[in-house]
């Protein structure tokens, strides 16, 4: 899904590969579909959008947390493994270790000047502040170039009710997941997936 995207976003990619990534898709999320909002509205014009409200300050240190408790193991093993292959030969030259720019340049909203990937960098309060610049930008202009009809500000709070009445949906019986319980699920992931591969000599 992400090359595509990517490509047109920071690369010379064509729009139409990017659009055709939702053909067979109802809804679709995640980074960096939230930053290909104006072309999916332009293309569909019956999409709806939903913003999630987000305190800025709880944003940021949900990705610290994210990062300093699930992803700065699965990048040092990845590392580790490149650096294996590297040394038997599988991987011959020095470009194919380097991480494709376009790719680097559309994750971990580093779009946004937030190098949440870098342990050094991602307490500078200079980057902090340049990178709620930039998400603080981002929600604004959401508001600002969605019409209101097609755009649900939709805080977790408020449960089902706004978001199945915009969706058009009956509102589920079961309880609205409220907890996010990646973390816990994640750091198990890690354990059974990654982490005994960590203990191999790499």
């Amino acid at each position: 899904v992400r090359p595509p995207l990517c490509n047109y976003l920071f690369g010379n990619g064509s729009l139409q590969a990017a659009l055709d990534v939702f053909i067979d898709y109802e809804a679709a999320m995640d980074e960096p579909l939230h930053l290909f909002y104006e072309e999916v509205m332009q293309a569909n014009p019956q999409t709806k959008f939903v913003l999630m409200v987000a305190d800025p300050e709880t944003w940021y240190a949900s990705y610290v947390r994210l990062y300093e408790e699930t992803l700065d193991t699965v990048n040092s093993i990845e590392a580790k493994i490149r650096r294996s292959l590297r040394g038997q030969g599988s991987l011959n030259t020095e470009s194919e270790i380097e991480v494709d720019p376009i790719m680097h340049q559309c994750g971990a909203v580093n779009y946004w000047d937030c190098e949440f990937e870098d342990p050094g960098r991602r307490y500078d309060p200079e980057v902090k502040a340049r990178c709620l610049e930039s998400f603080n930008h981002h929600m604004a202009r959401v508001q600002q170039v969605i019409p209101a009809d097609r755009l649900l500000v939709f805080n977790f709070s408020d449960g089902w009710p706004p978001l199945a009445n915009f969706l058009n949906r009956t509102i589920p019986d079961e309880e609205f997941p409220y907890t996010d319980h990646f973390t816990s699920h994640g750091t198990s992931f890690l354990q059974e997936n990654f982490l005994v591969q960590d203990r191999t000599e790499l």
